[in-house]
């Protein structure tokens, strides 16, 4: 299903420019500039500059979030959710059926494309202050020439950075890639192309982090105008360089278990913490809803700015209401089983915790109803009837085929009959998140209640998600062991970001896909008995396939078999 056409006024503005269709990423560099002027025509005054620039945050756009997989999240491609509609292109994940010329995600020349139009503007605004003095020479236009001469210095790093995620992007994915330093090659300079080890593209990454932030924003919060809408700041640097490090130091890419790496990640995390500036929303559910700086938001660092849409709504409601919904993501049973109980903190499954199997969603984590809608509860005024035969159940079209249908991110305050819509956007880095990475790198360096000269211990970063306003769950118990804490620490990240892509990545990134991702997702059946209760039963959905070659994706074959040799492939690929 395709959203619908209304696009912030920036992002239209660059239409005119560098139009970002569909048929121009097939290649792995596209050497035309697509747009109504020639290239020469391009870097001649200030608006058409800055119209350039901003065009490289067009490649934010259809590679992150929502049902952006053949209308499907990635979260169906783990053990977070299935895909209701069997014959959607993610399923390929979940049978194996992938391959070097058939990956669901391919985002290679996407990507590269990206990077591309990033050298383009780089290269050709280096003189930027001389084409604006040209273009304001009137005395009278100082104050103009400087603000232009800023926003023009502040785009350059901002682009910087954007190239610099969409390397992250492609090496979390792929491993090292080609590292391109223009914008314009020969066939035969193309053909040349080989990969630079993932360390050595980390360090790259990081070096544009840090080079880019001394020259970013620190907040865009204050400008009401659309034209600085949605830009990169300086917590956007240090956030992207956190999580980098974060990965440079986990198993995938650090077999050898160098502690320095960690350290590193810490310290990285840690410096976005002593900023001073983000914090947890007092609203878990709400704060999806909220974008950059908006309404006092101060968890979400950077958010990909969104338009006025209900597809997402007309997907994933459940199947049984009159305005629509396809029930789209269904959550597993094996993350809903990751919930804890709020009283004791304790996993369903130990003894004493208080979980009670006839009623399965009482006295759970919070987060749990904030971000699945399970059974009996009340959604758009009446409750969900999600067991078998009822309204949302299975036995209708498209029901969810889990017992579960997704909560998180959705406006319930849409009225589909009247085509009603809301802007969605998609958190990027949020505070959260940033806490969890420190805890994580924390523990891995120090152990779980070592602080170690910084602000707090990997328990006490983990202690603050818990206890968040409308959360409120236990501290962690103290004298945990560090598998303990690693333990607690990846299953926080499952719930606490639970559909925001995270779950995919960590789970390959700790390498241990080959246990999570081959087990069976596991569903709730469940059954209304003439009393008006109901009898609950976890049951298998269907079985998953995951080999090792999947830690990485392969390089699409095309371009493989186009660099003669010198773009290796994939192991196992």
């Amino acid at each position: 299903m395709k959203a619908m056409n209304i696009k912030p006024v920036w992002i239209s503005c660059l239409v005119l420019l560098l139009t970002v269709a569909n048929s121009s990423c097939k290649k792995f560099l596209d050497r035309e500039v697509e747009s109504n002027y020639k290239e020469d025509e391009v870097f001649v005054n200030y608006d058409r500059m800055q119209q350039a620039g901003i065009g490289v945050y067009a490649f934010l756009y259809n590679r992150f979030g929502f049902q952006r997989i053949d209308n499907a999240m990635l979260a169906a491609a783990s053990d977070e959710a299935d895909h209701a509609i069997p014959a959607s292109a993610i399923q390929k994940y979940n049978t194996g059926t992938w391959t070097a010329v058939s990956n669901p995600e391919d985002c290679w020349s996407f990507f590269y494309q990206g990077i591309r139009r990033a050298n383009l503007f780089l290269e050709n605004s280096v003189n930027y202050k001389q084409i604006i003095y040209r273009d304001t020479l009137d005395p009278a236009n100082k104050s103009s020439y400087e603000a232009n001469v800023k926003d023009i210095a502040w785009l350059r790093a901002e682009v910087r950075l954007l190239r610099a995620l969409y390397y992250f992007e492609l090496i979390k994915r792929y491993g090292g890639v080609p590292l391109v330093d223009k914008s314009t090659y020969t066939d035969e300079e193309l053909k040349q192309f080989r990969r630079q080890p993932f360390d050595a593209c980390a360090e790259f990454i990081k070096a544009e982090c840090d080079s880019a932030y001394l020259q970013l924003k620190d907040t865009w919060v204050g400008f009401s105008s659309e034209k600085w809408r949605g830009r990169l700041t300086q917590g956007t640097a240090l956030a992207l360089k956190a999580r980098l490090l974060l990965y440079a130091a986990s198993p995938l890419n650090n077999p050898s278990g160098d502690v320095e790496k960690w350290i590193a990640a810490a310290k990285a995390a840690h410096d976005v913490i002593a900023l001073g500036k983000y914090g947890l929303h007092n609203s878990y559910s709400g704060l999806f809803r909220l974008g950059n700086g908006a309404d006092g938001n101060t968890e979400v660092i950077f958010a990909i700015q969104g338009w006025a849409r209900n597809d997402f709504e007309r997907m994933n409601y459940p199947v049984g209401y009159s305005q629509g919904g396809e029930g789209s993501t269904c959550p597993s049973q094996n993350l809903v089983d990751a919930y804890e109980m709020k009283a004791t903190g304790m996993a369903i499954g130990e003894p004493g915790s208080g979980y009670d199997p006839a009623n399965p969603y009482a006295g759970r984590d919070p987060r749990l109803g904030m971000s699945v809608l399970t059974n009996n509860t009340t959604f758009k005024n009446r409750p969900v009837e999600s067991w078998v035969g009822g309204l949302d159940g299975l036995g209708k079209l498209n029901a969810t085929t889990t017992g579960y249908y997704l909560r998180k991110f959705i406006d319930e305050g849409l009225d589909l009959e009247k085509n009603t819509s809301s802007v969605h956007t998609w958190v990027l880095f949020r505070y959260a998140e940033i806490l969890l990475d420190y805890a994580e790198a924390m523990n891995e360096a120090y152990g779980p209640e070592a602080a170690s000269g910084y602000s707090m211990t990997a328990k006490a970063a983990v202690d603050r998600v818990r206890q968040r306003p409308g959360v409120g769950l236990p501290l962690l118990p103290p004298g945990l062991s560090k598998e303990e804490m690693r333990a607690r620490i990846r299953n926080e990240r499952r719930v606490e970001l639970a559909f925001e892509e995270h779950r995919f990545f960590d789970v390959r990134r700790w390498k241990i896909a080959e246990q999570t991702e081959n087990q069976p997702l596991m569903a709730m059946q469940i059954t209304k008995t003439p009393e008006g209760t109901f009898n609950y039963l976890v049951r298998k959905a269907e079985d998953r396939i995951f080999q090792p070659k999947m830690y990485w994706y392969p390089i699409p074959e095309q371009e493989v078999l186009k660099s003669n040799g010198n773009l290796t492939q994939a192991p196992g690929w």
